[in-house]
């Protein structure tokens, strides 16, 4: 039996060598496509891009258009703070559309502040790359809107950013999932930092209602320029202090100097928010009367202590960081 001509086994291993590089190239490929160029990794991609904040980059990706309103949350840190509460996030493989040829569906699982939840992603088919790896794009989406309202300032904070408000609200188009803590505290009022979770496009806006509360400094500041009026009006040696709301009714002569008034207990004032404005709620003043009466039939002389307590209201010019507090004068009848 003749031994194989050295031309031919050099053949045979160079073909074979040739083989074993296509079965590489091709399983490189099947690889590449089933990872690299995948629709879950265009979506691990997107997400990526919004933790880094590089909201440009994103949306270019993504597709999207941006419907009107204050683009803060788009880009930069504050992008990147509407991530850091998103955390183990993780994309399904893609699952075929039955009804759209080319057309594939990503769900992305996540935790936001700890709790789960998802997003899913529409993506098709959009050729070849280098004639053999795939490449796909997001379908078409409006981003979502977030809308917040808050009454008595004109800015807010949002993710640690300082956000104006036009009449008392503001609109934010954000991508998703997106995590949107709004909240605002001033020398005045405050409110609680409200979370909003963003998990998908939405074709009406997501709504944060801020709450608005007076700070203890506003309700402070009321009690004292309270105390300072009232003060004031029991330094008066007269039956009835001028515009002040107690007084006191007799027959009887009194000498102005017996006439002492004291303030025994101060008002508590309540306020809210009433019509676009901040009211106080109606207030109750406690007395006390040392004076000296003097019979006018008799002429007798009785030292006499009068306890009671009268209410009246005030009302409130207020800003972020004023409060001024006019007391209505009219003197009403004694609250029993």
């Amino acid at each position: 039996m003749n031994a194989p001509n050295p031309v031919t086994r050099v053949a045979l291993r160079w073909a074979l060598v040739v083989l074993a590089l296509v079965l590489l190239f091709a399983a490189a490929i099947i690889v590449c496509n089933r990872t690299i160029c995948s629709p879950a990794a265009q979506v691990k991609h997107l997400h990526q891009l919004l933790e880094e904040g590089k909201g440009a980059e994103a949306l270019g990706l993504l597709g999207a258009k941006v419907p009107q309103g204050d683009a803060v949350a788009l880009d930069g840190e504050v992008l990147s703070r509407t991530q850091s509460g998103i955390t183990e996030f993780q994309a399904d493989t893609a699952q075929q559309d039955q009804e759209v040829p080319g057309r594939v569906t990503v769900t992305a699982h996540y935790k936001a502040h700890g709790v789960p939840s998802e997003s899913t992603y529409a993506l098709h088919h959009d050729g070849k790359s280098w004639m053999f790896f795939d490449t796909w794009k997001f379908e078409e989406v409006t981003l979502p809107t977030v809308q917040i309202k808050a009454n008595t300032v004109n800015e807010i904070e949002v993710n640690d950013q300082k956000i104006p408000l036009q009449k008392g609200r503001t609109e934010l188009p954000v991508f998703f999932p997106a995590v949107l803590d709004a909240g605002f505290e001033t020398k005045n009022f405050k409110a609680d930092t409200r979370g909003k979770l963003i998990t998908s496009p939405v074709q009406k806006p997501v709504e944060i209602a801020l709450r608005t509360e007076p700070t203890s400094h506003f309700t402070q500041n009321i009690s004292k320029q309270l105390k300072k009026y009232l003060d004031g009006c029991a330094t008066q040696k007269v039956l009835m202090p001028t515009n002040c709301p107690f007084a006191y009714h007799t027959t009887a002569r009194v000498d102005a100097k017996t006439i002492k008034w004291q303030i025994t207990d101060y008002p508590k004032p309540k306020v809210s928010y009433y019509d676009g404005a901040w009211v106080l709620g109606p207030l109750t003043v406690k007395t006390e009367l040392q004076l000296t009466e003097q019979d006018l039939r008799t002429g007798e002389l009785k030292p006499k202590v009068v306890k009671d307590a009268f209410g009246f209201n005030a009302n409130l010019d207020t800003s972020t960081t004023e409060v001024n507090v006019r007391p209505v004068a009219a003197v009403e009848q004694p609250a029993h």
